[in-house]
């Protein structure tokens, strides 16, 4: 017998083979608010931070460099609610003290570039070797002084995962047994298929982690290719258990994973995923045009005007 689905409601759900638990942490605030042409001012930052927690975002990621960001944050964490707001740093101590200053703040994470362009060229640094030391200094530090970490690998699509990523992660969950390691996809070279060779598939990057024991994966993919939200799927899906998003995937160059993308999909065709409210979506996108600058092209999924609309012929009838 033929089946025929009349509503997106009717369509079957899937379960995730691994059976983790999964959640959302947002960078809007972070890499979204470095997207070239846009200010967000504090009220605005305030105002997306109650989108965030409507949704029902477990946590959130802060710059804390200018006093706009420090009150931002402060003026986030006096409300006592979700998101939880956590910090950004380089691998230096000067930034988690930014973070140890800002009362409040329990996590941060810490920028590792560990690619060879990056650790080279971006740095400045002599080789892989320093660049461990200083990511393994940084941590060591923010864990003595009570934080909990993320490592964000960044660049990970473009370095060594055998030679340096893989043999720096064991050190780095020696240190802190819970850090979350964060896949940072930089260029958005990478993709959702198994099967590749290093250090381009997504799936097989998180399958080893886990191998390796690692609790804590997160994907931060960006779009440049426009497979970011593909692959913050792909990484739920082999075993991760965080995806760092941005709404309407703003930030550098072509953006980030999409938030409203992804909570569409958890929502709507993944059992168990009932905590999101996707009810202000459209309001958000709607606020984030008028207020940040952000045009939303009329046919965007999830939140486009027009995406239940038809103009005739065959999809009228569907």
């Amino acid at each position: 017998m033929c089946v025929r689905f009349m509503s997106y409601e009717d369509l079957p759900k899937i379960r995730l083979p691994n059976g983790n638990d999964v959640f959302i942490s947002d960078s809007t605030l972070r890499d979204g608010a470095q997207m070239p042409g846009i200010v967000i001012t504090l009220r605005d930052r305030l105002r997306i931070y109650e989108y965030l927690h409507r949704i029902g975002i477990e946590k959130l990621e802060v710059f804390l460099f200018s006093s706009t960001d420090k009150r931002a944050a402060r003026e986030m964490l006096d409300r006592g609610c979700n998101p939880e707001v956590t910090g950004w740093s380089r691998a230096n101590t000067n930034d988690i003290d930014l973070v140890l200053e800002m009362d409040g703040i329990r996590e941060t994470g810490i920028l590792m570039s560990i690619s060879d362009p990056h650790i080279l060229i971006k740095m400045g640094l002599p080789g892989r070797e320093a660049a461990r030391e200083m990511y393994l200094n940084a941590l060591q530090y923010a864990v003595d002084h009570g934080l909990r970490t993320r490592a964000h690998l960044e660049d990970i699509t473009r370095s060594d995962l055998e030679g340096f990523v893989y043999p720096l992660v064991r050190e780095i969950i020696d240190i802190d047994r819970n850090c979350t390691i964060r896949i940072c996809d930089t260029l958005g070279y990478g993709l959702p298929f198994e099967g590749l060779g290093d250090p381009y598939s997504i799936p097989s990057m998180v399958r080893r982690l886990r191998e390796m024991g690692v609790n804590n994966i997160e994907t931060h993919i960006h779009d440049d290719f426009g497979f970011g939200t593909v692959n913050s799927i792909a990484g739920y899906w082999y075993g991760a258990n965080w995806s760092n998003l941005t709404f309407l995937g703003i930030g550098e160059r072509a953006g980030n994973a999409e938030l409203e993308k992804v909570l569409l999909f958890l929502k709507t065709r993944v059992e168990g995923f009932e905590k999101y409210d996707l009810s202000c979506l459209t309001e958000f996108a709607q606020f984030m045009e008028e207020h940040v600058g952000i045009r939303v092209p009329r046919n965007k999924a999830v939140v486009g005007r027009n995406i239940f609309s038809h103009e005739s012929g065959i999809h009228t009838a569907a």
